[in-house]
């Protein structure tokens, strides 16, 4: 089978099909004399003399043909040079005549099909004069992107821009590969005849991403759509939600308290430090295109804010957590930034709109506090939750930090106005002391069911391969990649809503019968008198975090002294919960010994030492 396969590629390789009798499929042109036999590759494996295959391909310049030599398929060119077949593109009627053309010209195209260099003329009848912006309004209207304002010399397709946006953001490759490739195709042995066009490549599809970013976000329809843009508006926002007049019923505000939850923002803070970004000694001003109303916080304002901030001194009380540790410790030598900063929505793991911000030294307060604020721009519920692997000391001086960030960079965010709980991600909590666990994992969390606040570091696994090539970008050229991948991981995860939450509400469903079974029968078995004061300790917890935390066990996990001594320093009422398992162990094997010594027959797979085992 192999073998027919080869035969069949080989076979391409020559006239095929027209090897006895080669002639023109349209005219029937014979190859003899004058004539010369062509192919083309986008339109299929007939063959066509120079007359016919210029009059199909008047309307088709970007097609790749080949020439038939008597023994084999060279390379040809439609248009573009002494050396090319002379067709000659009209801009402006889409490759139909113009009435008044313009002087022909010369340009290269990138094109799917490889680089190109086409001869074409501008259109100048009265058509050109209702063109906007004139001769681009022309390149435009014909699908070609162009690389300059005044008088390009390069353009792209847009199918070709838009193939290359959706490789970027979906298989992370970059401008370089993707040029190259286009040039291989044009002129595989590399000896030149591909203009180079890799810098006028990567302007282009930089722009032709925040173009389209706009024209999604209804910038288009309205007068002077980008310049008056609001902060966050070139973001793709989380469907799920809670919004304020997009997916909230009449009355939210004034349900019963065992409702609330219903209309909570989750949120997962956290910072990546793989997305880092190297000073270059090239340096040149290079700003975002979304300038701050992306996913990355208004930059002027940020920087501000952090001149204040060179160093921090937070002492960290929870001893067992590292990132406490190396917040301050962080190599940051040759680097514009260490890292990013990130807020997203715990529940979908969609990325909130300036909910990104660069670090410049480890996971500094000043710069997640900034980011918090910046995220909670325009939000209009009455609870959130905010999951963070730090969050038990992060917290502490929060709200004073906060003013002063409201005051000094003028961010309109007000903490006050929200009801807010920190809690720790469920899998981060672990590495935390006993009662910092107990006291702040979200497991324990009111209203937030099975969130686990990992959301965040999911989110991060697909955006950290793009950090390969924007660790050497310019700041700006950086920040528009990074948004543009952003743009595509929130689009996929709101798409994806439907049949994720249908899964995740058939096992919701199921977890819960089974989970209130079991409760139903524990419950069952406790007296209304344990029942009552173990429901008063946990109001009383919930209400004044200073008294003792009912999930703490009594005594510490497994009996230990060392977490019994720890759970004794924070709650002196604390006493022994009783052996633990090595203790009962112990016991056991005694026991069983004492009835060996005695005579009495035990079986060892019956012994109960070895069950426990």
């Amino acid at each position: 089978m192999a073998e027919d396969f080869l035969d069949a590629l080989l076979r391409r390789e020559g006239l095929g099909d027209y090897t006895f009798s080669p002639s023109c499929t349209c005219c029937q042109a014979p190859l003899e004399g004058a004539t010369r036999l062509f192919r083309c590759t986008q339109c299929g494996e007939f063959l066509q003399c120079k007359e016919c295959l210029l009059a199909r391909h008047v309307l088709s310049p970007l097609h790749t043909v080949k020439e038939w030599n008597g023994e084999h398929w060279i390379e040809a060119r439609l248009s573009g040079g002494e050396a090319s077949l002379g067709l000659v593109y009209q801009i402006g009627h889409h490759g139909f005549p113009c009435e008044f053309p313009d002087v022909v010209r010369t340009m290269v195209v990138l094109d799917l099909s490889g680089v190109h260099k086409i001869s074409y003329r501008y259109c100048g009848c009265i058509k050109s004069a209702r063109s906007v912006n004139g001769t681009l309004g022309q390149l435009l209207g014909n699908g070609w992107y162009p690389a300059s304002t005044i008088d390009p010399h390069t353009c792209a397709t847009l199918d070709t821009l838009e193939t290359f946006r959706l490789l970027n953001v979906v298989g992370n490759v970059n401008v370089q590969d993707f040029v190259g490739t286009l040039e291989r195709k044009t002129d595989p042995l590399r000896v030149g005849e591909a203009p180079d066009r890799y810098k006028a490549f990567g302007y282009m599809s930089r722009q032709y991403s925040f173009e389209l970013c706009a024209k999604r976000t209804g910038c288009g329809h309205k007068t002077n759509g980008i310049s008056k843009a609001k902060p966050g508006v070139f973001t793709v926002t989380c469907w799920p939600c809670p919004q304020d007049g997009k997916n909230l019923p009449e009355g939210w505000r004034d349900v019963e308290t065992k409702y609330k939850f219903l209309y909570m923002l989750i949120l997962a803070m956290d910072a990546n430090f793989r997305l880092k970004n190297r000073l270059r000694a090239n340096e040149h001003d290079d700003p975002s295109l979304r300038g701050g109303n992306g996913y990355f916080v208004e930059e002027t304002g940020y920087r501000k804010h952090l001149r204040n901030y060179v160093a921090e001194k937070d002492a960290s009380s929870c001893i067992a957590f590292a990132a406490l540790l190396q917040k301050e410790t962080r190599l940051t030598t040759g680097l514009r930034c260490s890292g990013v900063g990130g807020c997203v929505c715990a529940r979908h793991g969609v990325i909130r709109p300036q909910g990104l911000g660069d670090l410049q030294k480890g996971e500094r307060y000043a710069n997640m506090d900034y980011i918090l604020l910046s995220a909670l721009l325009g939000v209009a519920v009455l609870a959130i939750t905010i999951s963070y692997d730090i969050a038990c000391q992060w917290k502490i001086n929060l709200y004073p930090r906060a003013e002063t960030i409201k005051k000094n960079a003028e961010l309109p965010t007000r903490l006050e106005n929200f009801e807010i709980q920190f809690a720790l991600p469920v899998w981060h909590a672990a590495a935390h002391e006993l009662k910092c666990q107990t006291e702040n994992s979200l497991s324990y969390a009111v209203g937030v069911g099975r969130t686990d606040g990992e959301g965040i570091e999911r989110t991060w696994a697909i955006l950290n391969p793009l950090g390969y090539s924007t660790k050497e970008m310019g700041s700006g050229a950086r920040h528009d990649a990074l948004e543009n991948k952003v743009d595509h991981i929130n689009w996929e995860k709101n798409i994806g809503q439907g049949d994720t939450l249908a899964c995740k509400l058939i096992v919701a469903i199921s977890e819960r019968n089974k989970q209130v079974a079991e409760f139903v029968e524990i419950d069952q078995s406790l007296s209304k008198r344990i029942r009552a004061r173990w429901q008063e300790k946990i109001d009383n917890w919930r209400a004044d975090r200073s008294k003792p935390n009912p999930y703490c066990l009594e005594g510490g996990k497994a009996g230990t002294r060392a977490r019994y001594i720890n759970c004794r320093r924070w709650n002196a009422n604390l006493s022994p919960a009783g052996p633990s398992e090595a203790a009962v162990f112990q016991e056991l094997k005694a026991a069983e010994a004492h009835e060996a010594a005695e005579g009495r027959t035990v079986v060892a797979a019956l012994m109960a030492v070895s069950i426990m085992h």
